[in-house]
């Protein structure tokens, strides 16, 4: 413009950048003590909208249902669909976490963004995911015969017809069996930790990191051997809470049983009640349990080279 000319119009700032693209990193290690800041984070990004998150947790499990529901009408393959639409279903709850982070308004159309971007890829990442779960369970099924095979044939043969098992050998079968069940217990536990290791960060990566799924499982695992100590920490937190929350209800229900009696209209009106209370209780605790996914998402791959004192202060 001609500073000179009288006839322009007035000068004006201009309107302030949107915020730049994040760029995801390589997975860094992190402090033990993260485990807990990620929950500090999350807490902060749910309190403020804790009836909104319960309400997006709720929809979101509706949905979840649903897909379950309609999965029953279709032989074998109905039982993957969950886990098929798992990536696309938990981006939005990525991308509300994201919008709260940036301190934007609350908004239950991103609860569906994984419809409408990063649909292919996200969809990807959830047959990717339905892969991982047909080879674990594969490896159930040879782990549960090689540890009860016998039994299950002797079973098998005895309800054939076959030779009747004698009580001695039922009893030694079931002495036995209580063993295989703990050590069963103890493999798939093992074979567990893995599992949601290489799924734990798969969503985010896709849907902010543009990963493609396969891509994604192997970031996600690096990531979370790297911070093994933290994530111990953050794993051991719920539990704890759980706990409490477990022996909380049941003192509760024992104070109402001896106020009213185990039998009493008053106390089955109070169970409901805190039936309804625990629902939503779980529900919110979802939602906080949702957003720490996301906050370790951001410390652990540098999203914007995030640190401790940058986390929006929304309480």
């Amino acid at each position: 413009m001609d500073p000179t000319n009288p006839y322009q119009g007035p000068a004006s700032d201009p309107l302030p950048p949107g915020p730049g693209p994040e760029i995801v990193g390589v997975a860094r290690r992190r402090p033990a003590g993260h485990g807990w800041l990620w929950w500090k984070r999350a807490w902060r990004l749910t309190a403020a909208n804790r009836v909104l998150w319960t309400l997006a947790l709720l929809v979101f499990m509706a949905v979840l249902m649903g897909v379950s529901l309609v999965g029953v009408f279709v032989p074998v393959l109905g039982n993957f669909a969950p886990t098929l639409l798992g990536p696309v279903l938990s981006a939005g709850l990525m991308q509300l976490a994201w919008r709260r982070w940036h301190d934007e308004e609350f908004d239950f159309g991103d609860l569906f963004v994984g419809f409408s971007r990063r649909t292919g890829p996200l969809f990807l990442a959830g047959l990717v995911q339905v892969g991982l779960q047909i080879v674990f369970t594969l490896l159930m099924v040879v782990l549960t015969l090689a540890l009860y095979g016998g039994e299950i044939a002797a079973l098998f043969s005895a309800s054939l017809g076959g030779d009747p098992l004698d009580p001695g050998a039922m009893a030694g079968i079931g002495g036995m069996s209580m063993v295989k069940a703990l050590l069963l217990g103890l493999v798939i536990v093992s074979l567990s930790l893995p599992y949601m290791a290489l799924i734990w960060f798969q969503a985010p990566l896709v849907l902010f990191g543009e990963r493609n799924g396969l891509v994604a499982i192997k970031e996600s695992l690096v990531a979370v051997l790297r911070n093994w100590r933290p994530m111990l920490w953050y794993g051991l937190i719920p539990l704890l809470v759980l706990g409490v929350l477990a022996a909380l209800v049941a003192v509760l229900l024992a104070l109402a049983g001896m106020l009213f009696g185990p039998d009493s209209l008053a106390m089955m009106l109070v169970g409901l009640l805190m039936v309804l209370a625990t629902l939503v209780v779980m529900l919110f605790l979802m939602a906080v349990s949702t957003v720490s996914v996301y906050a370790s998402f951001r410390d652990i791959f540098g999203v914007a080279d995030d640190e401790p004192d940058t986390t929006p202060d929304l309480v």
